[in-house]
């Protein structure tokens, strides 16, 4: 938040790098994830797949480029990573192609299409507002479900297989921080949205943040792992730190649009 606030600079230069490579940093431990399911995978070439979408998004919307060339990067990349299996010279190395081509797809889509969204949020109205409530109300979703569920979710634990020590005290806590952040945001003026259209965009921010955690578990559990990474004491990994904004920026960004305009 203090990046977004206190440097501006260049659309926003230091936060969108900090996005992308947070975003590259999160593919690579994707790729570890696979990895552990026996999918092999180059790092390099996950980072650069995690990567590009925050980084074409802050080129368009900064203004460096004419167009938005995500779109023409992602069907290269295809192009490329499938052309690139043709040339095996055992019979056996084709066993791997069909896993590890789905496992980069899916990692030019999540976290990278995912995460270009979260540059997209300036170009909203009122756009540098838009991104201050949207981390606001994410990790303090985050943070009241923690302290929620300790203090008082020991009695609702185990209601989802994938994530057992989340409880429903505090998925209700984390729900209601999303919408109170939006609404009063929009009671106060920073956001340009009326009661109703606050209510629909915390409700969807809310719902998304608690979606994007409890996602990020099943791909865990999936590749057997706790955490995805150990670079950040006490939380893990990148993606285990950005899981939920992840997931929750595309829709935000949607719905953001839909009310804004009128739309519902």
């Amino acid at each position: 938040m203090a990046m977004i606030l206190f440097l501006p600079f260049r659309g926003h230069l230091v936060f969108n790098l900090v996005v992308t490579l947070a975003s590259g940093a999160a593919a690579m431990e994707m790729a570890n994830i696979f990895g552990n399911r026996g999918v092999r995978l180059s790092r390099t070439a996950a980072f650069i797949l995690g990567a590009a979408g925050p980084l074409f998004s802050y080129l368009h919307i900064s203004g460096v480029s004419a167009g938005d060339y995500l779109p023409v990067f992602s069907v290269l990349a295809a192009a490329g990573l499938l052309a690139r299996d043709i040339f095996h010279p055992r019979e056996e190395d084709f066993q791997e192609v069909l896993f590890r081509l789905a496992a980069y797809f899916f990692l030019l889509i999540y976290p990278g299409l995912f995460c270009s969204y979260v540059g997209r949020l300036f170009t909203l109205p009122s756009g540098t507002a838009a991104l201050l409530v949207f981390v606001a109300g994410t990790y303090l979703n985050d943070s009241f479900a923690w302290a929620s569920g300790v203090l008082w979710g020991s009695r609702s634990r185990n209601i989802l297989t994938v994530s057992p020590n989340k409880s429903l005290v505090g998925f209700v806590f984390g729900f209601l921080a999303s919408i109170a952040v939006v609404g009063l945001s929009a009671a106060w003026g920073i956001l340009p949205l009326r009661a109703p259209a606050a209510l629909v965009l915390g409700i969807s921010l809310g719902t998304t943040t608690i979606l994007g955690d409890l996602a990020e578990s099943a791909l865990k559990r999936s590749g057997t792992l706790k955490d995805s990474g150990n670079i950040i004491p006490g939380r893990g990994g990148f993606l285990d730190s950005i899981d939920s904004p992840l997931f929750s920026a595309p829709i935000f960004y949607y719905v953001y649009l839909a009310v804004s305009s009128g739309v519902g």
